[in-house]
């Protein structure tokens, strides 16, 4: 599964693919650089459901443009 995170090399939050699993830590690879990262679980699976809600806030405004939030 790939994960959108923040790239620390070309400073994109752009999907990065996963390369390795350890216990706590996850190698993943920059989609956009190639840059390889070691990143911890919860903080990739944090930045990924962060990324997810903030999608879905924009997504709600699109379809209900005149809403108050």
């Amino acid at each position: 599964m790939d994960h959108i995170y923040l790239c620390p090399h070309c400073q994109a939050d752009t999907l990065h693919h996963i390369i390795t699993k350890g216990h706590d830590l996850v190698g993943i690879v920059c989609s956009h650089c190639q840059t390889p990262s070691l990143v911890k679980k919860d903080e990739l699976t944090y930045h990924q459901l962060k990324w997810e809600d903030e999608l879905r806030q924009i997504l709600n405004n699109l379809e209900n443009p005149f809403d108050e939030p």
